[in-house]
């Protein structure tokens, strides 16, 4: 199921792959982390319940026109990021230039949190994994018996360790494109992904008014 949810394509993954080609590794690692870190205050507060204002159709309309608004600001400012130099090979460092650009740790982490915790889909596709760790019942290993409650909390640490460990992968495939990427190519592929977020977010804020994707719940 981790690796399901994993090979989802929604905006968290252009962003993911935008920062590490421009930024270098480690800041696509931190801005991975920032994604794990608001899939678990996610589940947990899915867990709890907490989804169910969604159901309400005000709350919905204001978390997807906000969600939208964010997609759209990242997705400019991704479109209009310039042309990056030709960093030099330095000897047992993956990404100087992320220094360069002064993004600190914890700012990098905000991003990832941010961008993904405002995504209303994200919200929505948790729940199937919550729904199916709440039905499971006691697991036994050895002599040794999981209650129902350590049951599902390691069912659903497994799949944010995969997702987590998948997302990195990713920045690890973006920046060795970036390696053998001319820069020329790389400020194309930005423009790209900028289009591809600011379309994102214009299509959550208008779905809200127009209903392009039709209510599932209708089916």
């Amino acid at each position: 199921m981790g690796l399901g949810l994993s090979c989802i394509i929604g905006p968290a993954l252009f962003a993911l792959i935008q920062t590490s080609l421009t930024s270098g590794f480690k800041a696509g690692v931190r801005f991975a982390m920032g994604i794990s870190l608001s899939d678990i205050v996610i589940v947990s507060l899915v867990t709890f319940g907490v989804s169910q204002f969604m159901d309400n159709p005000r709350s919905k309309m204001i978390f997807s026109i906000i969600g939208g608004i964010v997609m759209i600001i990242f997705g400019v400012f991704t479109f209009l990021q310039k042309e990056p130099q030709k960093e030099p090979k330095t000897k047992g460092k993956l990404d100087n230039h992320t220094q360069s650009l002064g993004m600190s740790y914890l700012k990098t982490m905000g991003k990832g949190f941010l961008f993904n915790i405002a995504n209303p889909g994200v919200w929505l596709y948790w729940v199937m994994p919550v729904g199916v760790a709440t039905a499971l019942e006691q697991v036994s290993i050895g002599s040794s018996t999981l209650t129902t409650r350590q049951t599902s909390l390691m069912f659903l640490a497994a799949i944010l360790a995969t997702v987590l460990t998948c997302d990195i992968l990713k920045c690890t495939i973006a920046y060795t494109l970036k390696t053998v990427l001319l820069p020329k190519v790389i400020h194309v592929i930005n423009k790209i992904l900028g289009i591809i977020l600011i379309g994102f977010g214009i299509y959550l804020v208008l779905n809200e008014f127009f209903q392009i994707t039709p209510n599932l719940s209708n089916l």
